[in-house]
């Protein structure tokens, strides 16, 4: 076999190198980085989010007095648990006693005067007129007597309802009467408490059509059970029921509010309390995204979308309500889109990645 010249083979290793050295650089400068990516998907999620809430009693009914005279007696104590009827204070008022005794006497005045016409006029002796005055006379005063007995009962203050004894702001001896501006005390029905809190007019959207039914009436027995936690961080024995929505919308603040029932037969719960009502909504697919994998821009939410290995910034529309790491998404993705998951801050407009898939 013929050698090939010496110049020829060193012309060739040349050529090789500078090739091998070519490819080297450009793998080196063409390097594309690599990001941790997620899939969005659909699955069940269960949103919970807490709002301050305000107590109320079932009823808070003040206690007022209908007549006026001094506190005479005060038969209960503040926080005590009365029953409807239970006697809470006595008006000492010796005049309504004097009107229900001469009242009682002019009844049997009347009486006697009538028991006497009837006779007469039966004898034709008297006009049947003079009778018919006399009972009308009769019935007027029986009127009277129950009107002094009335005022006489008035003196005695009994509970309007089940519940618990406020404060009691006045002591005995003190002058009360109708007109005086502050109760002598509130007595509170709380074996249920209604617990009221707000949502903006963009939850309250979302509430409202997250649920089967044509009217509110059909949607509230379909809206989810709620729970409260106290001032001291402890929750309710027993979950709530969202029971009323206000029909208007707070003008200065476009709010609903909103209230929920609560049972409380151990009466831990008090009347005038605060707390966090806590909502949870349940939804068979929501759209989920890492909150990580998401940033705002001008108040825009916005995500970086792989599409063929290159980074789009694409805006999302996203529920207010969220998980602890995941945002729900309403509008800007599809179930299988890939989003960078986190470094968005590294990233420009059609960088071109290689996206990493994580669980």
């Amino acid at each position: 076999m013929r050698k090939k010249p010496i110049s020829y083979v060193l012309a060739t290793v040349l050529l090789v190198a500078i090739g091998s050295c070519g490819n080297k650089e450009t793998a080196q400068g063409g390097q594309v980085p690599e990001y941790p990516a997620v899939e969005v998907q659909q699955a069940k999620t269960v949103l919970e989010k807490k709002y301050p809430a305000t107590i109320a009693g079932r009823e808070d009914i003040e206690v007022r007095p209908k007549i006026e005279g001094y506190l005479e007696k005060i038969y209960v104590d503040e926080g005590a648990t009365v029953k409807k009827g239970d006697l809470l204070f006595k008006i000492s008022a010796p005049q309504y006693q004097q009107t229900v005794i001469a009242a009682e006497s002019a009844v049997k005045n009347a009486q006697i005067h009538v028991d006497k016409t009837r006779p007469l006029v039966a004898d034709t002796i008297v006009n049947p007129y003079e009778l018919e005055m006399a009972i009308l006379d009769l019935q007027a005063k029986k009127a009277d007597l129950v009107q002094a007995r009335t005022n006489l009962g008035y003196t005695l203050i009994k509970s309007p309802v089940d519940g618990v004894v406020g404060e009691i702001i006045f002591r005995t001896g003190s002058l009360v009467s109708p007109q005086v501006q502050q109760p002598l005390t509130v007595v509170s029905d709380i074996n249920e408490v209604h617990v009221y809190f707000s949502l903006d007019e963009r939850e309250f959207l979302d509430l409202y059509n997250a649920y089967e039914g044509e009217t509110l009436d059909e949607k509230l027995k379909h809206f989810p059970k709620v729970q409260l936690v106290l001032s001291n961080g402890e929750r309710a024995k027993a979950e709530g029921t969202i029971t009323s929505i206000a029909g208007l919308l707070d003008r200065n603040t476009g709010a609903a509010r909103i209230r929920a029932t609560f049972p409380n037969s151990d009466y831990m719960i008090r009347s005038g309390g605060s707390g966090s009502l806590i909502m949870e909504q349940t939804y068979q697919n929501a759209l989920l995204v890492p909150q990580k994998s998401t940033f705002e821009l001008q108040d825009k939410r916005m995500v970086y979308k792989v599409v063929d290995n290159r980074v789009v910034s694409t805006e999302i529309q996203v529920m207010s309500l969220a998980t602890n790491e995941s945002f729900v998404v309403t509008q800007g993705l599809v179930p299988g889109d890939i989003v960078v998951y986190e470094g968005a801050g590294t990233l420009r407009e059609d960088m071109e990645i290689h996206p990493k898939i994580i669980q």
